[in-house]
């Protein structure tokens, strides 16, 4: 999906497991000297068109966005799933189509919990060169959670998941086509103010055709419980968090955005005020943005949201961006 400012593609990136699908939106009219680079990480039953309406909010930045592994274009891409497998195939697509120089990482949602495995582990367990990343935007999700309540053992109904809910839950559908599809977010307390054409190319992207003539969402349920999982008590995004939040320094570099409202918009959103204060004791100096007017979508649709995450991503390219 491309944007007057960029010009869009898709790549294809060896990564375990066969090839992960990556969008790739280069600047029209890029800045002279290299080009700023962000890496976008999508949510947990989203893919990388999602992230286009931030895109166009970055001109003179290219930016690199996976399907993550068991969605749309890599859906093809089986276990493992969980944060260490999804970092590494982020960074085999910063490897492949970042270029030389420093990459900022922008995380939404799930994509927040990738973003800071990645960062914890870059300089670490998967030795990647010093100072490869620089910035990490995390837009609601990629700090740690309190546990969530246990589950029966025999839960694997998606609609029965903590994290499903919401929009999630269209996993276990089978839908017509791309209209019905659409009817399902027009329905949703999420979309109450409609289906933007960013998100509604998202979606048309994210539809595909199943075995007996119907259509799913192309996220694999076994992928949406593993990373699930994952989130509340993965070692290495564990890791990630004490390299990062622990090193003042580093922790500097860090911009959570948070939203008003959660997955169905009630509030209060993911990020109560009793779990911001928390943060804020723990890691003195944290910056923290709170959007009112917005929910755990359409923070990166349009409108407020878009410009905070973006006036973020640009402060973290370097002075010189914001």
């Amino acid at each position: 999906m491309a944007a007057a400012s960029h010009a869009y593609r898709r790549a294809r990136v060896e990564v375990a497991g066969g090839r992960s699908t990556v969008g790739v939106w280069e600047p029209v009219a890029p800045p002279p000297g290299p080009v700023p680079t962000v890496c976008a990480i999508h949510g947990i039953t989203s893919n990388h068109l999602f992230l286009a309406g931030l895109v166009a909010a970055l001109p003179g930045v290219r930016v690199i966005a996976p399907d993550l592994r068991g969605r749309a274009g890599s859906r093809h891409l089986g276990a493992p799933y969980g944060m260490r497998a999804h970092a590494r195939d982020v960074l085999a697509a910063v490897e492949a189509l970042a270029g030389p120089g420093e990459v900022t990482l922008v995380g939404h949602s799930l994509g927040g919990f990738v973003a800071m495995t990645l960062a914890g582990l870059a300089d670490g367990d998967l030795a990647v060169a010093e100072h490869r990343f620089r910035g990490l935007v995390l837009v609601d999700g990629g700090l740690p959670r309190p546990p969530r309540p246990p589950r029966a053992a025999d839960a694997a109904d998606p609609a029965d998941r903590p994290a499903a809910v919401g929009p999630a839950a269209r996993l276990s559908m089978v839908f017509d086509g791309v209209e019905e599809y659409l009817d399902f977010f027009r329905a949703h307390p999420a979309f109450a103010d409609g289906v933007d054409p960013v998100a509604a190319e998202s979606f048309r992207y994210d539809l595909v055709a199943d075995d007996a003539g119907g259509f799913r969402a192309s996220t694999a349920v076994e992928a949406m419980q593993a990373d699930s999982d994952d989130v509340y008590g993965a070692p290495d995004f564990g890791r990630g968090v004490e390299r990062v939040m622990g090193d003042p320094a580093r922790r500097r570099d860090v911009h959570l955005i948070v939203a008003e409202g959660d997955l169905v918009a009630a509030r209060p959103g993911l990020h109560p005020a009793g779990i911001l204060a928390d943060y804020r004791r723990r890691w003195p100096g944290v910056r923290i943005t709170e959007v009112a007017g917005t929910n755990h979508y359409d923070i990166l649709l349009a409108g407020r949201g878009i410009r905070v995450c973006a006036e973020a991503v640009l402060a973290a390219l370097g002075p010189d961006r914001a």
